[in-house]
């Protein structure tokens, strides 16, 4: 028994870009590359050394994303790992991110995902360890033709590595936070044990979500 489509239907994923605001707000506005209409996934990264990195709302294109997965540590120097989804109309460049504290710092990645039978995930979870160098995921047997999408974020790490996922992008936010991200299109039917290396151990906290696609 696996999670996800039927055989012969084959969904892929495109990474767009990765966007850095090093400032403290309660609403980051972000200019994009061009994003197609259709399914749009958005990751995100922040960290706060008063604790509170809750994202309450993210839109893009005007149109209100879901919260699939996400880890939020609020505690002093916390981070926080979410990924976010929905289905724009149109092409967009632009989209924003709401918070209830305003974080120091915050990272997006923009994904799309093509030729899925359901935009709601069919597979999520999100982890966090206070201070440890390694985090990882097991997923339940999912199926080929699905998409993983997943982000990590390091208090004071600078540089990760990622095994059973394709890095997309691996940010260091004004030099205090690790912001990375990584993808896979399946091509078997299996569980998938997703992990992220950090360069050293995240002395200010780190968390991990990932979401999967069908």
């Amino acid at each position: 028994m696996f999670l996800g489509q039927a055989q012969g239907n084959i969904a892929t994923s495109t990474f767009i870009n990765t966007y850095s605001i090093l400032a403290s707000q309660t609403t980051y506005n972000f200019t994009t590359a061009t994003i197609p209409a259709g399914l749009v996934v958005v990751t995100i990264s922040t960290e706060d050394a008063a604790g509170d990195t809750t994202v309450s709302s993210v839109t893009i294109g005007g149109v209100s994303a879901t919260q699939a997965a996400a880890f939020y540590q609020n505690q002093s120097t916390g981070t926080a790992s979410s990924i976010w989804y929905a289905i724009i109309g149109s092409s967009t460049t632009s989209g924003n991110v709401s918070i209830g504290n305003a974080p120091l710092r915050i990272g997006i990645g923009v994904y799309t995902i093509e030729n899925y039978i359901s935009a709601t995930p069919v597979y999520t979870n999100a982890v966090q360890g206070p201070n440890e160098t390694t985090l990882s995921i097991t997923t339940p047997s999912i199926s080929s033709g699905s998409v993983i999408i997943a982000v990590r974020t390091s208090g004071d790490v600078y540089s990760h590595t990622w095994s059973g996922v394709t890095e997309d992008y691996d940010v260091n936010l004004g030099g205090f936070t690790g912001q990375t991200g990584a993808s896979l299109d399946t091509s078997t039917i299996q569980a998938h044990t997703i992990e992220s290396v950090g360069d050293t151990a995240a002395t200010q906290g780190t968390s991990m979500a990932v979401a999967v696609w069908s």
